[in-house]
């Protein structure tokens, strides 16, 4: 979603008045939910690159902590969008290391769960 979408929702949620009171706090708001998207998805494309998924993360932690402190201060609810994405992120992650193991016991089949050498 853009930057003009994200506005327009959020001028609905807040109404005319608070819009009017908050615009800039309301585009601001949508410029970080906007970017948040952005960065979510180069997160999911440098998946497996450990330094620039650990970087983009960090940019992304630091957006949504905007993003909640300003929807605070608008006083509407959060959507729970960013705790979903959160989630999955934390799925796929244990995927990976699950698909990473299984690739290591493929290389070496002698080895064992519990680390010993199998005779």
């Amino acid at each position: 979603m853009n930057v003009e979408e994200y506005e327009q929702r959020l001028r609905q949620r807040v109404g005319e008045a608070e819009y009017e009171r908050h615009k800039e706090l309301v585009r601001l708001l949508a410029r970080n939910l906007a970017l948040e998207d952005i960065l979510w998805e180069e997160v999911l494309v440098s998946i497996r690159d450990i330094d620039i998924r650990t970087e983009l993360l960090r940019q992304r932690n630091g957006i949504v902590k905007d993003i909640h402190t300003e929807f605070r201060a608008l006083n509407i609810q959060v959507p729970t969008v960013a705790e979903k994405n959160s989630e999955d992120f934390a799925s796929m992650m244990m995927e990976l290391v699950d698909d990473d193991d299984s690739e290591e016991r493929v290389k070496d089949p002698k080895s064992r769960d519990d680390g010993e050498r199998g005779l």
